[in-house]
């Protein structure tokens, strides 16, 4: 009976490791979030495809911050949906990675600036840039609809994006 039972068990955890997947991304509070949307919230999706032939800290999830507060650790190959209050913002991208004959770890920060205004969405492409000797990055590019539906086709959704998911948007035409 115990290797039935131990059988059950190991099948079990299986089976849930499927159905949550490898979701990495961490949304946390910021004095700029709401929980819900609402007629004077912005939408903001970000979207980080899945990088090729990375590892080590290249892997590891972004840190992204607005107006230099911690906001989001966004995994590779997710996406998600914050609802923030209209205001002027400073979005930063923060990583570590490894420069050619370097043994530390060295930070690298991107910024954007931005204006959300009520009732509008808006695409954050978290783009990786690989200067080779110089390290990685991730650019933080703002995309249009069209853009971001062909950048999720393959990633996994996260948080609030599970609600809204960028291929059921309705295109605006």
């Amino acid at each position: 009976m115990p290797r039935v039972v131990r059988s059950l068990a190991v099948a079990l955890g299986a089976v849930l490791l499927l159905v949550s997947g490898c979701a990495t991304t961490v949304v946390q509070t910021h004095p700029l979030m709401d929980q819900e949307p609402s007629a004077t919230t912005a939408k903001v999706y970000f979207i980080r495809p899945f990088t090729y032939r990375e590892r080590g800290a290249a892997d590891n999830p972004v840190k992204i911050e607005i107006n230099n507060s911690p906001l989001m650790e966004l995994g590779k190959g997710e996406y998600t949906l914050v609802y923030l209050k209209p205001s002027s913002i400073t979005v930063t991208t923060r990583n570590f990675t490894r420069f050619t004959n370097k043994n530390e770890l060295i930070e690298m920060t991107r910024s954007l600036d931005m204006e959300l205004k009520p009732g509008n969405t808006y695409f954050l492409h978290i783009r990786q840039v690989n200067e080779e000797f110089r390290g990685v990055y991730y650019l933080i590019q703002p995309v249009d609809l069209t853009t971001a539906k062909g950048l999720v086709l393959d990633l996994h959704v996260s948080g609030a994006a599970r609600s809204a998911p960028i291929p059921d948007l309705p295109d605006n035409k």
